[in-house]
């Protein structure tokens, strides 16, 4: 009896220490906590989105009007280049319809199209980049959408490209003409 106590507490300590695991950089690098990969970041994301754990990297999703913005990251959120990697993401809707959309590579990051009059619950990212394999799922974003966090781009080509909108200032990523803010 006293054996199965004693084991007992040990799993529950064991379990507990497991679930608060550091996730640890290179050195010089801060660390910071992270329950498991694919969590949310406890890292303020640096284009306004949400950012997930994805293996060594971070991913950072930026809903925008009829389109995703995807920042693949490094350890010190610094946006890496897309220009050798390749994704899609799994969209699933508010009326449980899925869909599957390639990633395009824009500048630095990725940007996926949403089907029209689609309201996103969940999205899974994949990536192969750098040799490696990654993913993340970023949920409730009907309920960020509905909050108001979803990001409005302000700024766009003068020329309406596709896939130029964005919530900064910048250059077009198709034509290289400069962003001018909306209206």
């Amino acid at each position: 009896m006293k054996f199965s106590l004693i084991l007992a507490a040990a799993l529950v300590a064991t379990a507990s220490f497991s679930a608060q695991a550091q996730h640890r950089h290179k050195p010089g690098t801060a660390a910071h906590g992270h329950k498991a990969a694919g969590e949310t970041h406890a890292h303020k994301s640096p284009h306004g989105g949400t950012v997930r754990t994805a293996g060594k990297y971070h991913i950072e999703l930026v809903q925008q009007a009829n389109e995703l913005h995807v920042y693949l990251l490094d350890g010190k959120e610094n946006a890496l280049p897309v220009t050798k990697s390749t994704g899609s993401v799994m969209l699933l809707s508010t009326t449980n319809k899925t869909s599957k959309v390639v990633l395009t590579p824009a500048n630095d990051h990725f940007v996926a199209a949403v089907p029209a009059g689609t309201t996103l619950r969940t999205a899974i990212v994949s990536l192969k980049a750098n040799g490696s394999s990654l993913s993340a799922r970023f949920e409730k974003l009907d309920a960020a959408a509905k909050a108001g966090k979803a990001v409005s781009a302000a700024y766009a080509c003068p020329m309406n490209c596709e896939g130029s909108a964005s919530d900064k200032p910048g250059s077009c990523p198709k034509c290289g003409m400069a962003l001018v803010k909306k209206s």
